[in-house]
This record gives structure tokens, sequence and C-alpha cells, in this order.
């Protein structure tokens, strides 16, 4: 290996070869060096590579055309490329060792907003519903996430037979998450329905394996269903914020942290996951019936159709947090 090019052209073979490497990361870091990383400095010696000329040649003009935690992400998988090629003596020495994105930039890096906010949440309820209603395949995806705060990739990894009608769970598999673990989430009365009716407007041949099906059987892609959620939302949000905003509400109605950590598969350290109470699955049920409890108040109820009896211990349920009168709501009303 003579040259950037040469060392980061390996790493992508390797990482996208890398079945715990997720299909996302794989996805963004295949961009981001072959569009910018590697048109910048790819023809560089790699003895002469030096902090100066990283600032020069790619750090600086990429402030021009990407956000700084973009910045941030690129310079993080060219510092994984040179630490790999030394580690298996492909390159003689890693002239980025120590170098970090706060050499470079020294602004505050704020996380990234969200797109939903609580006061949403209604409108947004009301907005899926009516696309279910008039076409169930196309509004099932962000329904299904918004109701289990689930991942996009997950999620379109779904099969009918990970779902248990006997047990009332869904089974997420290792192999599926993020984390890599399996990831148990019981099934509602108003989440079975769900299933049920959807199940019910698909073609036939969409109905054998996966979940999320796509003309001629195989899984939707995940460029596909973030296609899919931009049409319905007409770009106002993602499926993260759908994710974010589900964490949130769970807190305004009274579920505890651990809990709703877990119902997200979220990880709460070893210390925390050791000593988790046997009874913890049966309190992802009571916070999942809790949790569509409150949406069939904003309508949920009318996409799945279900006649559901409201929970004993919902009867003095935490008020939700809400804005004033003047808030402005971000959902968009097009059908997309």
């Amino acid at each position: 290996m003579r040259t950037v090019g040469d060392v980061v052209t390996w790493w992508l073979s390797r990482i996208e070869a890398d079945r715990t490497k997720s299909a996302s990361y794989q996805r963004s870091m295949r961009s981001l060096m072959r569009k910018h990383v590697i048109p910048a400095i790819g023809k560089v010696r790699i003895g002469k590579v030096t902090r100066v000329l990283m600032d020069d040649q790619l750090v600086f003009p990429l402030h021009e055309v990407l956000k700084p935690r973009t910045i941030q992400k690129a310079l993080q998988g060219l510092g994984q490329a040179f630490r790999m090629a030394e580690r298996q003596g492909r390159i003689d020495g890693n002239p980025l060792a120590g170098t970090t994105f706060r050499d470079f930039y020294k602004g505050k890096l704020p996380p990234k907003p969200a797109q939903l906010s609580r006061i949403d949440l209604p409108h947004l309820v009301e907005l899926l519903v009516r696309a279910f209603t008039d076409d169930p395949p196309k509004a099932m995806l962000p329904l299904m996430m918004l109701a289990h705060g689930t991942r996009i990739t997950e999620t379109l990894l779904a099969e009918w037979g990970h779902v248990s009608l006997d047990q009332r769970m869904w089974v997420i598999p290792a192999s599926n998450t993020k984390s890599k673990r399996e990831h148990l989430l019981p099934v509602t009365p108003q989440a079975l329905a769900l299933l049920q009716r959807y199940r019910e407007a698909l073609p036939s041949a969409r109905k054998a394996t996966w979940m999320f099906a796509v003309r001629g059987g195989g899984p939707m892609s995940p460029s596909s269903g973030h296609a899919l959620l931009r049409g319905i939302s007409n770009r106002a949000w993602t499926s993260h914020d759908l994710r974010k905003l589900m964490r949130d509400s769970l807190s305004d109605i009274g579920i505890d942290h651990a809990v709703a950590e877990r119902l997200l598969n979220h990880s709460l350290g070893v210390t925390v996951e050791t000593y988790l109470t046997r009874d913890d699955l049966a309190r992802r049920r009571e916070a999942l019936e809790r949790w569509h409890a409150r949406l069939d108040e904003l309508g949920f109820a009318d996409a799945h159709g279900a006649k559901v009896a409201v929970p004993a211990f919902l009867q003095n349920p935490a008020s939700p947090v809400v804005a004033g009168d003047t808030a402005e709501s971000c959902i968009s009303t097009g059908r997309g």
C-alpha cells in the first residue's frame, strides 16, 4: 500500500464483508470514503500525510459541503482504516496516530435535533392512521415503529414466523439487531389486530415469509424503507424521529426509565442488567399496553379496529407533557 486511497479501498473491502457491521454503517462509510475522502486525498502517498495536509486538503474543504458530525465520522473511518492496516503490517506506520477530529474543530457538536416532539404526537397518529386506512402496506412500517420503538432495519427484517401468537411475543433475532442480542417485544391486542388487518390487505405473494415483502418475495431494503417514510412525511421526519418520539412519550406516561430503555433495546450496562428482576418481560408488556392505550386515545384504534378495554393500572394515568396553545406542529399533512 502506497497511497491513502490504497488503504481506504482495502479497508472498505474488509468492512463490507464484516457481518458484525450494520448495513447502514457499511453504506454510510462507503459513501463518505468514495465521494469525499478518496477524491480529496486518495492519491497522497502515506508518508506525506500530515495534520496540515489533512486540514488543507480534506477537513477544511469538507466544511463547505458537510456538517461537522459527518466530517467527524469520515475522520473516524479513516483512522480505523490506518489502524487496521498498521496492525496487520500492511503499512510501516500510522500517520494519523493520535489524531482526532478535535485537532481540526473546536466548536460544540450539538446532538442532532429531533424533528418530532411531544406536541406532534396527536397529529402524527392522525396522519398515519389515515394513511393506513387508505393504503395499509404503505403505512404499516411507520405505525409498527411508532408502536414499538424499533429501528427501521430490524423492522424491515421482521418475518411472520418471528411473531408467536400463542405467547403473544415478537422475537427479533440477534442477527437483526444493532446490539447483536435477541430482543423480545410483547404483542398487545392492538398490535395483533393491526397485524391481522395489514396481512389481509397484502397480495397473496407477499404473505409468505417477510412482514415487509416487496414484489418478488424478498424483504424491503433500507433505502426503500427510508424512501417510503420520506413520502409519508414529506421529508419532515425520519425513522429515528419516530423512535425518539416513542421514547419521550414513554416518560410522559410514567414508564420507568429502565423499562423504557429495555423496550428500545438499549444497553443498561453489565451491572444493571445483571440485577434485572425476572418480571422484566411482564413490565415491558405492561409498558406497551400503557403506550398503546395512549395511542388509542389519539385514534390508533381506527387503524387496528380492536375493542380493547383500558387496563386497570391506567385508571389514573400520568398526564403527558403538552405545549401551549401557540405551539406549532411539524407534522406534514400531505399524503406523500
